[in-house]
């Protein structure tokens, strides 16, 4: 919890949040990749300091791929010390193959797609509109026909952001907003509210048409 502070305040634009995502919005979060038939190849986008991927390691079998993309050099070596080193210390010769890339989702080279599923940890809200759409296209992309792609948002977080914003801050909410709107209507969207997060948060679902 104290490096995830320590990387957060530096980085408050691209973190988003000071506290990372609990147990409930973590399994949550997974619900694609339970639901993928096996064996699956899985991409994670943002996972900070990793609450997510533990969850996502503790369902991996034969056979599955998971790589695991973060911007933040500080994250990933938290990631490799903390929650993929402990996973493979604690599993020697399991049969997943994982790889963490430290990169940007929107260049990093992915041998392994198309994926059968995508979790994404990246604060949009943070993000201008046009860099909110690059990356959800890209993840699209990534995508195998019929494979989905969960990410969340705060309740509430468009409401007080837009309160705290200038004129062009507003008009950057509300382009977000029409692209998540977008996306939810010709990708099947779904949306369900996990309380148990500080702040709670929509988990939301999209599937590749």
């Amino acid at each position: 919890m104290i490096q995830f502070l320590t990387i957060a305040f530096k980085n408050m634009r691209t973190v988003g949040t000071i506290c990372p995502s609990s147990p409930m919005l973590s399994k949550a979060l997974c619900e694609v990749v339970r639901d993928a038939p096996t064996p699956r190849r899985v991409l994670e986008v943002g996972p900070g300091t990793g609450p997510v991927t533990r969850e996502i390691l503790k369902l991996l079998g034969p056979g599955d791929q998971l790589d695991i993309v973060e911007l933040s050099p500080e994250f990933c070596q938290d990631l490799e010390r903390n929650a993929l080193g402990r996973w493979r210390a604690a599993n020697p010769g399991h049969p997943a193959r994982v790889t963490l890339h430290n990169a940007s989702i929107l260049d990093v080279p992915l041998p392994t797609a198309p994926y059968d599923c995508i979790v994404c940890g990246l604060p949009f809200n943070n993000f201008d509109s046009e860099l909110v759409e690059a990356i959800m296209r890209r993840m699209l992309d990534l995508l195998r026909a019929g494979g989905e792609l969960s990410y969340f948002a705060y309740v509430g977080a468009k409401t007080v952001r837009r309160s705290m914003s200038d004129h062009d801050g507003r008009r950057n909410l509300d382009a977000i907003r029409r692209i998540e709107r977008e996306l939810h209507l010709t990708h099947s969207g779904s949306s369900r509210m996990v309380l148990a997060n500080f702040p709670p948060a929509f988990m939301r679902r999209l599937r590749k048409p």
